[in-house]
Parts: structure tokens; C-alpha cells; sequence
């Protein structure tokens, strides 16, 4: 394998400026792989999807009309975010000191990235005239050389003398990294390169600070988004520089120097030895997610390999049932080394943590880790075609991301436990109770109200001749495939409520074209049921693939998918310790959990417990949580009747007791603490 010495020799650059008016406009797709010779698929584009109803819609809908503005007015408030005011002393439109964590630059342009996505949807001149007024000011706060990192050049622009990538932790990589992601998505939407111009200039200065100083960039590589981003520049661009940059970004990782790297930043050992999900899950999954996108862009099976090791590590060992990682507040890097090696151990902040080691009251599980495992979910699906990929990134989608926002859109999760017991009482850095504001650390919210406004575009993906159906949910595909042919249909259904799935044909071509749907892993194939036209398909259907339906369409066509799913109960490998003899209540996709203030009086969350010896009897109830529809289980369950335990005691002997039948309801676990200060568990000891 070449060293990154001499890739680094290969290309020492002749930096050309990219002729903007060469650029073609109009709109692609979110992540845009048409042209990325090793995905398998791609996303139609930006505005061909629209949601018609159902559970994502609504979400959608509160994105639009409550997440967006609100969190746009809460980051541009200089007494709740300064966010928004850096960027403008930055700019020389006020004056002042910078304030506020150093990453917020790229946390406010998260925000801006789903302002676009909603006018993408919406095409509403307001937003566009927002999104200019906005973008103008980003542009002039940005350094002539393409610099862009207001808590650097604030006090430079003073005449203070302050160093670039003085600290590692200031995030300058990460913030660069969502200014190239937001102004290629703007791009793509409006045509107007305002946002585009600056982004170049970033990737221009990243590119010369590769060729001239690569292990100072390589050190600075911190959540590293400008991997993603710099992925995206080419793919509008067609610049060859920048496919070459972010191929370099990966290889100079091997130059962080001994006493400096970490699992807690991944680059203790050099990427392709990896194996293994390690250190700051935030930091892993862009990491790992930026990797899949150089993938697929030139093909290096040296780097999927290890990806491919690492996300079986993820699904096998080290993620919640709610599709969610980083398990752990404080880990070690790295871990499990013998006494004479004690000196070079580090502390890793919000650790994948070992193998099974999946706590629930003490979960950490940042929002943020579970949207870059997303992130990276999606791109391993593109890239392999294998479903199980999808059902992976639903999980997640549904279990991990949605819990991240309240259901009015207006107060967030940083950290996102299973378990949340009032009688636990000790000090955590961050609230289990859903927040109206973060400040120390105001990352989460802009992320997952961008991936809200962003998700309808990951339900379909197109290749040639083939539409595949990724996510159920009521909507509408109005795409065509790169040749220019039309492929129109729309999705009725209910799902994730109920498993029936109609897929109605507006518009194909004449001839062959295969619709591939996605069978999920978590049914038995006794559960499905496939027609077209009122006709059973014929062929095994098996669970965790595609099925696959092949003809010449017709407008009017039908496709009718059956996925006769009920509530089920769960259980998790018996090494993961804090879960033995406990099951986790399913629906369809959903993971439920129990609130306190559902349960009948005088029963306490600790004591409750779930009978299997006989067949659970379930009810299912729409009820209303705010202005939010949601689907109710009510079961059977037992009352343990313990009494009442000492504080001041560690330990007792076991007293008789006779559990008295109980009715329990449960709800979605992404619906969870919305209706007050409750506890909360996913998973209910087995009796």
C-alpha cells in the first residue's frame, strides 16, 4: 500500500480555480451519487419526493411550520445561541468578542442546510430571500484564502494575534466540513452558486493545507463532516482536486503522531487496520460515513473492507435495539490493555465503549452519534445494495433520530437513556429531561430538525431500470431516471402503524422495470404477502432482501405488499449484562417503552414486570400526545408489589411476594417524555 508520503508526492498541487459558470444548476439529489461509478443507487432528486401523510408527513409538517423557524429564531437570539452574532462580528456588521462553543459555526449551518431543504419542498420566495440575506453576511465573515472559523477570525480581525488549528478542539475541520454539505445542497436547489463560491474557497484552503502541512490537518480531523463535504464538492464540482483531497484526508490520519492519537479521534491506527467500532461515537460515524462516500467514488475495496467489519461490529455488539450508539459517558483508549501499557491510556468521551456493553439508565447515546450512524447506514446501503443496511437505517430513523426532537418541535434530547428512574440520583453531565435549549453544546437539534426536513429523500432510490422502495410511507415519487425517462408513483399506506403497502403506478416507460421492495429482516416470510393487480406474486420472498418485481408497467398498476406484523417482545444476547432476563416491546418497526404516568395507581415503574408464560394480549388504541397522533399497546403485565426500599441500604433479603395482574400501556419510544417529567423504561423484566 502506497504511504501517504507518496500520495501526498502524487499530486502536490497546482491549485486551479474552478470556472463556476461551467457549473451546471438545477436540482439533484441530497447526497448526489448518479455519477459515482461504485454505488449501486441514488437518490431521486431534491423536491421529487413529497410526503402525503402518515407519521413521517406530520413530522415533516412540524419541521416546516415549528422546528425550522423556531430553532432559526433561537440560534439568531443573542440571549439563547451566538451563533448567529459570531458570524456577524466576523463579518464586521457588529462588534464584540466571540462567545459560545467553538463548533457553533457549523451547528448554525446544519440549520441553514434544513431551511433549504424545506424551501426545496415548499418554494416558498420568503425562504429564498432568508436564505439570501444570510448567506451574504456567511460570506463576507469568511478570510479571503477561504478560512471560515469565527472564533479565530473575530479576535484576528481585532488585530489580536490568534494561530489557526491552535486547538484541536476547536472544530475548525467539522465547521468547514457543514459549509461545503449546505452550500452544495443550496446549490442544487436554487442554482445559485452565493453559497457554492465560499464553499470552493474552504476546499481550496483545506486542499493547500493538505499539500503544504498534512499531519496538522490530519490532527485537526474532528468530527469529521469536511470528509462528506469535501465527497459532495466534487460531485458538483467535477473537480478532480477535491475527489483526490478527501481520498488524502483519509491517508494522512497515519501522520497524527503517537502521543497525540487516540480511539477517542479514531486515529490511533491507521484506518484500514481498523476492525472494530471504537472511541467518540459522533467522531467513528462521520468518520466512517466520509469513507463510504471516497468509496464510492473510486472504488478502493482496501477501504470497505474495514467498513464493512466495522458496521458488523456496530450491528452485532454495540448498538441499541433503538438504533442508537455511543453507550457510554467516559470509556478508555485504548481499552482492555494489560498494567505495563497503563501510561497510555486516555479518557474517550461518549464511548462505542466494549462489546455488549449497551447500559440503559447511564446511556449516553448523543443524538448526534445516532445521525452519523445514519448517515453512514444510508451510504453503506448505496454503495452494497443489502437490505440489511435499510432495515438498520430504519431503526435508527424511527427509534434513534425521531426521540431527538419533542413532538411540537421545540424541545431537545442530547443524550437519549432507555431507562430513566427518579430514585437514581446521580449526577449525569447531561438532563434526561427533553430541553428547550442546550447551550453548552447546541449540536443536536440542528442536526436531527435537518435530518427531518431531509428524510423523505431517503424512501426511494433509482439505478437503471429500477426503482427501489427503501422506507414505507404515504407518498409520492415524481423523478426520472439520468436517460430522462419518467418514473411516477405514489405510496398509500399507514405504516409504521399497520403493514399494508400500496404502491399505485402513475407513469413508466415501455419497457421492463424492475420495483425492488424492501422485505425487512424482523418478519418471518409466513408474514408477507406480494400481489400486482390482485395477483400473487410468485418466487420466495425472504425476509431481509428485496423483492423484486419485473414488468412493463402500465398507469393504474397496483402493487400490494402485506406486512403482517404485531406486537412482539424481545430479547437481547445474554452477555449484554443489564438486560439478562428483560425484554423490549416491538411493533412493526417501533420500539415501545413505559412511562410512569401510564401506569395504574400505586404501581411504581421499578416494580413492574411482563408474564411469558402465557400470550401476551394486546390492545391497540390511537390516542393524541399534543397535537401528535400516536398508536398505544396495552398489555398484560404484573405487579411485583415489593416493599418500599431504604435508601440508605445497598442490599436485603429477599421477602416473599404474590405479582398481582396488571393492565400496562406503552408508547413509542420516540414519543417518550413528551407529557412531563416522567420515568421511563424500554426494556420490563420477564417473569
Amino acid at each position: 500500500m502506497p504511504s501517504a508520503f507518496s500520495h501526498r508526492l502524487r499530486f502536490l498541487s497546482v491549485l486551479v480555480t474552478v470556472t463556476l459558470t461551467d457549473l451546471p444548476a438545477g436540482e439533484r439529489a441530497l447526497i448526489d451519487l448518479t455519477r459515482s461509478p461504485h454505488a449501486i443507487m441514488y437518490m431521486p432528486d431534491l423536491a421529487d419526493v413529497r410526503w402525503t401523510g402518515g407519521l413521517l408527513g406530520e413530522r415533516f409538517d412540524v419541521a416546516r411550520d415549528t422546528m425550522v423557524p423556531h430553532l432559526g429564531r433561537l440560534m439568531s437570539d443573542p440571549k439563547t445561541s451566538p451563533a448567529w452574532r459570531n458570524y456577524r462580528i466576523a463579518a464586521g456588521l457588529e462588534t464584540g468578542r466571540f462567545s459560545g462553543p467553538p463548533f457553533n459555526d457549523g451547528d448554525y449551518l446544519k440549520w441553514l442546510e434544513a431551511l433549504v431543504q424545506v424551501y426545496a419542498v415548499t418554494r416558498d420566495p420568503k425562504l429564498d430571500a432568508q436564505l439570501d440575506e444570510i448567506i451574504a453576511i456567511i460570506a463576507k465573515a469568511q478570510r479571503e484564502d477561504g478560512y471560515l472559523h469565527t472564533k479565530t477570525i473575530i479576535p484576528q480581525r481585532a488585530g489580536e494575534e490568534t494561530r489557526e488549528f491552535a486547538n484541536r478542539e476547536h472544530f475548525e475541520t467539522y465547521n468547514m466540513g457543514h459549509l461545503l454539505t449546505t452550500a452544495c445542497v443550496h446549490f442544487r436547489v436554487t442554482g445559485k452558486r452565493t453559497l457554492l463560491e465560499p464553499a470552493i474557497k474552504a476546499a481550496d484552503y483545506l486542499d493547500r493545507l493538505c499539500a503544504e502541512k498534512p499531519a496538522e490537518l490530519a490532527r485537526n480531523a474532528i468530527c469529521p463532516s469536511h470528509y462528506m463535504g469535501v465527497v459532495e464538492l466534487y460531485r458538483v464540482t467535477r473537480e478532480p482536486r477535491y475527489l483526490k483531497l478527501a481520498q488524502q484526508l483519509i491517508e494522512i490520519r497515519s501522520l497524527v503522531p503517537p502521543e497525540e492519537g487516540s480511539d477517542h479521534n479514531q486515529d490511533r491506527v491507521p484506518f484500514r487496520q481498523m476492525t472494530e467500532a471504537v472511541g467518540h461515537a459522533v467522531r467513528a460515524n462521520y468518520l466512517y460515513a466520509g469513507v463510504a462516500d471516497v468509496y464510492s467514488e473510486n472504488g478502493d475495496r482496501s477501504l470497505l473492507r474495514p467498513l464493512e467489519a466495522i458496521a458488523g461490529n456496530v450491528a452485532d455488539r454495540k448498538v441499541y435495539v433503538t438504533g442508537m450508539t455511543g453507550a457510554i459517558y467516559d470509556g478508555a483508549s485504548p481499552d482492555g490493555v494489560d498494567h505495563r501499557q497503563h501510561k497510555f491510556i486516555r479518557t474517550i468521551h461518549q464511548a462505542y465503549g466494549r462489546n455488549f456493553q449497551l447500559p440503559n439508565l447511564t446511556a449516553y447515546n448523543e443524538t448526534c452519534a445516532t445521525i452519523g450512524y445514519g448517515l453512514w447506514l444510508w451510504r453503506m446501503l448505496a454503495v452494497t445494495g443489502d437490505a440489511g443496511y435499510a432495515d438498520q437505517f430504519e431503526q435508527t430513523l424511527y427509534n434513534g433520530i425521531l426521540p431527538g426532537i419533542s413532538l411540537d418541535g421545540t424541545h431537545y434530547f442530547y443524550v437519549n437513556a432507555l431507562k430513566k428512574l427518579r430514585d437514581f440520583d446521580v449526577p449525569l453531565r447531561w438532563s434526561r429531561t427533553r430541553q428547550p435549549n442546550i447551550p453548552a453544546s447546541f449540536c443536536c437539534p440542528p442536526n436531527v430538525v435537518r435530518t427531518l426536513a431531509e428524510a423523505h429523500n431517503y424512501v426511494y432510490a433509482l439505478s437503471p431500470d429500477t426503482v427501489w422502495v427503501h422506507l414505507y410511507a404515504a407518498s409520492r415519487l415524481d423523478s426520472r431516471w439520468l436517460d430522462g425517462t419518467p418514473i411516477r408513483l405514489r405510496q398509500e399506506t399507514d405504516y409504521p402503524w399497520a403493514g399494508a403497502v400500496k404502491l399505485v403506478i402513475e407513469d413508466a416507460p415501455a419497457r421492463e422495470v424492475t420495483v425492488k421492495l424492501r422485505i425487512p429482516s424482523w418478519l418471518t416470510s409466513e408474514a408477507v404477502t406480494l400481489r400486482v393487480n390482485g395477483q400473487p406474486v410468485g418466487g420466495g420472498i425472504k425476509p431481509g432482501t428485496y423483492a423484486d418485481v419485473k414488468r412493463t408497467w402500465r398507469s393504474g398498476d397496483v402493487v400490494e405488499l402485506d406486512l403482517a406484523f404485531k406486537p412482539a417482545f424481545w430479547e437481547a444476547n445474554p452477555l449484554v449484562e443489564e438486560t439478562v432476563d428483560q425484554v423490549a416491546l416491538k411493533y412493526g418497526p417501533l420500539v415501545y417503552c413505559v412511562e410512569s404516568n401510564d401506569l395504574p395507581a400505586g404501581v411504581r415503574l421499578q416494580d413492574i414486570a411482563v408474564s411469558l408464560t402465557a400470550p401476551a394480549s394486546f390492545t391497540a388504541t390511537r390516542e393524541r400526545i399534543g397535537s401528535a397522533s400516536v398508536l398505544m399497546l396495552t398489555f398484560d403485565g404484573l405487579a411485583l408489589q415489593r416493599p418500599a426500599w431504604d435508601p440508605a441500604r445497598l442490599y436485603r433479603p429477599v421477602s416473599e411476594r404474590t405479582p398481582r395482574a396488571v393492565r400496562l400501556k406503552a408508547v413509542p419510544y420516540y414519543a417518550w417524555g413528551n407529557r412531563g417529567d416522567t420515568e421511563m423504561s424500554v426494556w420490563l423484566p420477564a417473569r
